[in-house]
Formats: structure tokens, sequence, C-alpha cells
């Protein structure tokens, strides 16, 4: 189908290119299933005209539209207007591909492929850069426009384990003042790509801490730099250290942003609490709990997702129970941690956690806990009843069946364990909030 409708747009005068991610990925080898697609020389509403006859797309943005059919994401060059301090983008089909590429972040997110020609457009040397292993800008002064693109640096550094160039990392260093200002909304969002998709997130944090970024946007993080640790179960070094070994521990397949988030978070608490030392070791009694009362407050500033942070707050409250679970390991026990987190996430968790050491244990323990909660987790009784949800306005029938499975299952999964949290899911599902 794509073919096809770069022929139809090729055929009235028009030029289309596959561009960003995927011409980056596909000479890198790797699948990509995000193709995007930029259109030149021809009006908006000349390629809604060639796309309505494939399918129903749909339109989103206003001054600067994007129109998604199926998979594939078709978008026009964009210009920046300065007016009265105020800046927007309008839509500028008549742009050339080299004022285009321009205004890309990186050369190697510059390139353009034409697949009717079967033709890599790379201007801007992000060939190079990809065999090089390079992060460089496209032009300093278009990339500090958005200051958003020092975590995409960070993202991509972690993603392909990529260096960053000197004048890129300067650059970088010079923006940071106005992180600030960013959305959360769109901070989250490399976040979550630094922690999903790299392998090692770790280079990110790493490289953000270098330059000054981890202390302008996650200080909780980087103060734990300053906390020392035990050599005896921490031969790794300072807490900061640890939390980056940890969360590189995890495959990709098996990561989800709660607990990649709580693995971030699970030691914060280290940094609030009064240390008791012994002869070889050092204690940070009371640190998960720690952790878990200030755990929202840390999240807010880059989500509004109450769900999420709370799920990160339980499985940083109850991240040591699996270790106190080994000596004392029951039926009963681990009955009652069902009800009250996650316990496969919890599990995870902790293995990031015990792993994130730099020396080898035995987790043999994990199993048996989890052999223990695959035979009482179906005995656990549900919170919420019929009877809430038609207090809550739902007409008794069948749907009342199918929101109580999918509110059990919530129970199940750690994302409420009382009447209250119960109620509050139930509306939240049921859109009452």
């Amino acid at each position: 189908m794509l073919r096809s409708i770069f022929k139809d747009i090729r055929a009235i005068g028009g030029k289309a290119y596959i561009v960003g991610g995927y011409v980056r990925d596909k000479l890198l080898g790797i699948e990509s299933k995000d193709i995007d697609v930029e259109i030149y020389q021809i009006s908006p509403q000349e390629l809604e005209g060639i796309l309505e006859d494939y399918g129903e797309f749909r339109l989103v943005g206003k001054s600067y539209p994007i129109y998604l059919l199926g998979e594939y994401e078709f978008s026009f060059p964009q210009q920046i207007i300065e007016n009265r301090q105020k800046k927007r983008l309008i839509v500028k089909p008549t742009m050339s591909i080299e004022d285009a590429t321009l205004r890309r972040d990186l050369t190697i997110n510059s390139m353009l492929y034409d697949p009717l020609e079967e033709q890599i457009i790379d201007i801007y040397g992000g060939r190079e850069d990809l065999k090089r292993g390079m992060i460089a800008y496209v032009n300093r002064a278009t990339f500090q426009q958005d200051p958003l693109r020092v975590l995409r640096v960070a993202q991509f550094k972690a993603r392909f384990d990529f260096e960053v160039a000197q004048e890129t990392e300067k650059l970088c260093k010079e923006l940071i003042p106005q992180l600030a200002e960013l959305a959360k909304e769109r901070v989250f969002i490399e976040l979550e790509k630094i922690l999903l998709k790299a392998e090692k997130p770790s280079l990110a944090f790493r490289w953000m801490k270098k330059i000054g970024v981890l202390a302008e946007l996650f200080p909780e993080i980087d103060q734990l730099a300053e906390v020392e640790q035990g050599e005896k179960y921490h031969p790794e070094g300072d807490a900061f250290e640890h939390i980056m070994l940890a969360l590189d521990v995890l495959p990709i397949a098996e990561r989800n942003v709660a607990l990649m988030l709580a693995i971030l978070y699970h030691d914060v608490g280290k940094a609030y609490i009064k240390v008791k030392r012994s002869k070889d070791r050092i204690h940070f009694y009371g640190h998960e709990q720690a952790g878990a009362e200030r755990v929202e407050g840390f999240l807010t500033k880059i989500t509004d997702n109450k769900q999420l942070i709370e799920e990160v707050k339980k499985l940083v409250k109850y991240h040591m129970r699996p270790l106190n679970l080994r000596e004392h390991l029951s039926k009963k026990a681990v009955r009652k941690l069902v009800t009250q987190v996650n316990i496969p996430q919890l599990l995870k968790l902790h293995q990031a956690d015990a792993l994130g050491r730099g020396i080898e244990v035995d987790l043999s323990y994990i199993d048996k806990i989890l052999e223990i909660y695959d035979k009482v987790k179906d005995e656990v009784k549900p919170i919420i009843m019929g009877r809430h949800l038609i207090d809550l306005g739902v007409e008794p029938g069948k749907r009342i069946g199918v929101l109580l499975k999918e509110i059990y299952r919530a129970q199940l999964d750690g994302k409420f364990s009382d009447l209250a949290g119960g109620l509050d899911y139930a509306k939240e599902i049921l859109n009452l909030q």
C-alpha cells in the first residue's frame, strides 16, 4: 500500500520520503514498525484526496497536521514562526529537503529514504556517524530550539551505546537550565524510552549525571552517589552505582514502566534515613518505607498517572519483603503479600536488586515464592463486591460480572489492597473520577 501511495503522490507532482528512525534502524539492521513519511510539493488537501482512496485516515494536530493511516504517519515539513515571543509551527510543503532535514535533531535521524528509487538521501553525514557510533547534532541553532533534545541524546546513547560528539555534549550542558521549562509529559516519554528500549539504561543515566542533567531533573537519583554502602553486601560501591547495575539486569522483554521506575527508585530512601554502622556493614533500616513515602512526590514531577505512581510506590515499599520471606517462607506469608503488591513484579524487582551488586547470588528462593504464589493467588477473597458497583450506579446485569473480574485482577496485581483503594479503582474504570 505504501509504495502505491508514493506513486500517487509522485503522479501529481509531489515527493514523499520515509524519514527519521526507520531509516536509521534500517541501516543498523533493526526492524522498525514506526514509519513516518514526509510530503513535499503538494498541499494537505491533495494528500487527503490520495489517502482517502486507501481507507479511513485520522487527522491529528491543528496548525501542524499529521495524518495517521494504519501503521503509517504522514506529515509535511514544518517551519517555526516567531511572533511577539510566541512560537508556532506551520506547514511548508515547498521547503527544500536540505532545509527540512536541517531542522532534525541528530545526524543519525536526518536521513531520508525513497522506496521508489530505493535510495537513501544523506545530506548531513548520518550514515557515517552511524558507522562511527557517534551522536551529533545536525545544526547548533535548530538543536537548541528544543531542550528536550538533551534527553533524546541520552536516550539514543543508551539504546545504541554510542559516543556523544564533543560539541553536541557541550551544547547539551548549555541547555540544562532550560530543562525545567519542559512539560512533564514530554520528559516522561523520553524517560520511558530509556527504561524500556535501551538494553543498558544505565548508559543514559551515567551520561546525564556526568554533564549535570541528573542534578537538574532527578536530584533524588543524583544524590545517591553520596550514599556509601557496606562493602560486604554491596561491593559495587555507592547507592547510585547499585541502581545503575540494577537497571541493566532485566531483559527488555520482561520490562514495563512501573517495574523499571521501581528499580530506579527502590533505594532512594537510603538518602533520608539515619545510617547504623556495625563492624563490616552499613545498615539502612527502614529505607524502603522512607522511599515509598517520598516516591510519589518525585514521580509527580514527571507524570500525573496516579495508578502508575501507586504501583511504583508499593513495589518500593515492599522491595525487601522477598528477602525476609526467604527465612520465613509460608503460605500464610505469601497469601498476605498477594493482597498488598503484585508479587511477580516484586520478584523481578528483587532479582534486579540482588543482581545489581556485581556478584553472583543464589536466587533459588524466588522460584519457591512463585511456586507458593501460584497455589494461593486464587484463594484471596475479592474486596469489591457487586453491591459496591451497584452503589456506584452500575445497573445489575452481566456488566457487573465483567467489571468484578477486571477489578479482582487489579487487586491481585497489587493495584489496591483495601476497600477505599478498590472503590477508587472502580470509579476510575467507570470514569467517575
